[in-house]
């Protein structure tokens, strides 16, 4: 199996994945697995989710991170964690839908699908599931601007601090 290393943001092929970190150095013995948050400098962007296709963050927690600060990490990781749960959930929902579509139509004795007819069954998923993505979509906008509210804080603290010293 292939492994990767990832030095100043960019993937070479190597025999181990090393993250490179202030603090001290992790090895991980695949491409796939998460770093730990405590011993990386900048957030980690992992491959694609195989459920959600999402990409997943490692957020890095600093060593003189503030209680504003934190309490801003750990609303992005709740918000990322809410999102993959849903797209997980909505695209097997989806994939079962279509395999479900595929079969009767094979049942039917056609081979192949064409493309208008593939349209019918996205048309029909979206109509169907239209309750459910606006609700995500209002609930994604809430969260996004309390996470908005939260780094505004988290910037003025800072700026503040600065200004002290």
């Amino acid at each position: 199996m292939e492994r990767f290393v990832v030095e100043n943001g960019t993937f070479r092929s190597r025999n181990m994945l090393r993250l490179y970190s202030h603090k001290e150095t992790q090895k991980t013995q695949s491409y796939n697995e998460k770093p730990n948050p405590e011993l990386i400098k900048q957030d980690y962007i992992g491959p694609p989710d195989k459920d959600s296709n999402l990409r997943p963050y490692v957020r890095c927690i600093p060593d003189n991170e503030t209680a504003l600060a934190k309490m801003l990490r750990n609303k992005r990781v709740e918000v990322e964690a809410w999102n993959q749960d849903f797209w997980s959930k909505h695209n097997k929902r989806f994939y079962e839908e279509k395999e479900d579509f595929t079969k009767i139509h094979h049942q039917a004795g056609s081979t192949d699908i064409s493309a208008d007819e593939m349209s019918v069954f996205y048309k029909h998923f979206l109509d169907k599931n239209r309750k459910i993505h606006a609700l995500y979509n209002l609930s994604w906008y809430i969260k996004n601007f309390e996470l908005l509210i939260l780094a505004f804080r988290v910037a003025l603290q800072k700026l503040l601090k600065r200004r002290k010293l």
